[in-house]
């Protein structure tokens, strides 16, 4: 007996997986573009009356509620609003209790499960490097329970369960949209970046690190407050590379003249900030493309991409060296040797003491009790090493798993800017990861979470530049060329 159907099954369709449903309400882009030219004005609204009119709560209240309501509506719009207060490095705040960025990181917590609860979006968390932070956050709390400071490292475990969870909503917010959602959170964080720098020094906001006590003069501040030069160093890198993949990726003339300015900008705040690991990392970071010199020739535009940003690079820190010089502190402190000396043997001997008391405590001392156990008054200038001495042997073990498996995420990456761009990060935040202790930091998980997110959007851009290569053969063949 045979069963007929009204409508026939394509049998083609059932190899395919239906696409994952967009985390962003859909509204037409003319609609897309009246809200955002009406937060705009609420916004200049809102600062009016905190500048002008002297009242910073109710500017704040103006800006604020709107804002919540577009996050709530578009998780990209919710992204982009965190990535552009991320450079201010809470430095914006309200004494010690509050700051924007934490502001900021609260209400995009709050807009992902509402937008969770309105959209339902599908989403399955396939990448193995995400279950394996998960892992490492659990085993932070089960450390903590050892130790005597119990309220503090309790304290620190619900810091790292936070961090998970600002990892999850990165790469939610991504994996739920479309590539246009992951340029539009790097075009935030450039623009963030140098409108916090720009605004630091107009406003005389720009200040010394608390760290530093002496004559050198390092630029090592957000708006508001002062930060360490390194993190500061960092994600000023951060906003260059980024810069990198946009110049190359984004076709709008407008933007590519920011990314432009911004990549001849910003090596020359790098060094004035003087931070030496920063400034090796960056270098070794622009060269590392042609370790896999197999696999840029595949694609020559690669190869002239990487040599046309170190010649960019290197011809706005050689013009401003030359025109106007660096600040007296910035150019001992790069070119001193016997300091630079000094500084290397101060970590090795951190590293040092962290291993013999890894060995003395397999299990580690929680994050408070190592100043007892291990008689410094730091801890180690290295990310491995600090999760090794803090967390033990089991600590480091998953840490170290958590990089390889990032590691492999970016080998799978098909070949294209996505790959050079999350190969490139990584590259960075590991090397800067041997002397900067980087895991207390937001914009180091926030940046992984984009190497982790960049394998979705590499295969996108990749099968788009598939269907276009055989439109265009289809229409050769067509037209009988």
């Amino acid at each position: 007996m045979y069963a007929e159907y009204v409508n026939a099954i394509d049998e083609q369709d059932l190899y395919y997986e239906r696409p994952e449903r967009s985390s962003d309400i859909q509204l037409p882009s003319a609609i897309n573009a009246l809200l955002l030219v009406v937060w705009a004005a609420i916004c200049c609204i809102g600062f009016a009356v905190m500048f002008l009119m002297r009242s910073p709560v109710a500017g704040t209240v103006i800006i604020a509620v709107p804002t919540f309501i577009g996050m709530v509506i578009k998780p990209t719009f919710a992204l982009c609003i965190m990535m552009l207060v991320l450079p201010t490095g809470a430095g914006i705040g309200y004494r010690q209790e509050f700051s924007l960025d934490r502001g900021v990181g609260i209400a995009l917590a709050i807009s992902f499960a509402l937008n969770l609860l309105m959209n339902r979006p599908r989403l399955r968390i396939g990448n193995k490097a995400l279950w394996v932070l998960a892992a490492y956050t659990v085993w932070i709390f089960l450390s903590s329970l050892a130790s005597p400071y119990l309220r503090l490292d309790l304290r620190r475990s619900f810091t790292q369960l936070q961090i998970l969870a600002l990892v999850l909503i990165v790469y939610w917010i991504i994996q739920t949209n479309a590539e246009g959602t992951f340029r539009w959170a790097l075009r935030a964080y450039v623009v963030g970046t140098l409108g916090t720098i720009m605004l630091a020094f107009k406003t005389g906001a720009a200040m010394r690190t608390m760290t530093d006590i002496t004559e050198e003069e390092r630029y090592a501040a957000t708006l508001g407050g002062a930060i360490d030069a390194n993190m500061l160093a960092v994600m000023v890198a951060m906003a260059f590379l980024a810069a990198v993949y946009l110049l190359a990726s984004d076709k709008r003339i407008s933007w590519r003249v920011i990314y432009l300015a911004t990549v001849l900008f910003l090596p020359i705040m790098l060094l004035r900030i003087g931070s030496r690991g920063a400034l090796i990392a960056l270098a070794f970071t622009l060269l590392s493309p042609l370790l896999f010199i197999r696999q840029v020739a595949r694609r020559p535009a690669l190869l002239v991409l990487s040599l046309a940003i170190i010649l960019l690079a290197s011809f706005s820190m050689g013009f401003i060296i030359k025109s106007q010089g660096l600040e007296a502190g910035a150019t001992q402190r790069l070119t001193d040797v016997p300091s630079a000396r000094e500084a290397f043997d101060y970590r090795m001997n951190l590293n040092k003491v962290t291993i013999q008391t890894a060995m003395r405590r397999p299990f580690g001392t929680s994050h408070y009790d190592w100043f007892r156990e291990s008689g410094l008054r730091s801890h180690t200038h290295n990310d491995l090493l600090y999760a090794l001495g803090t967390y033990g042997v089991p600590g480091a073990a998953i840490f170290a798993a958590f990089m390889i498996v990032l590691l492999l995420t970016v080998k799978r990456t098909p070949v294209g800017l996505e790959k050079l761009y999350s190969r490139a990060v990584l590259t960075f935040l590991i090397i800067t990861g041997l002397n900067i202790n980087q895991t207390f930091q937001k914009h180091f998980w926030v940046f992984l979470a984009l190497v982790v997110a960049t394998e979705r959007i590499s295969h996108l851009m990749a099968e788009r530049r598939q269907s276009t290569d055989e439109f265009y053969q289809e229409e050769i063949v067509e037209s009988g060329y």
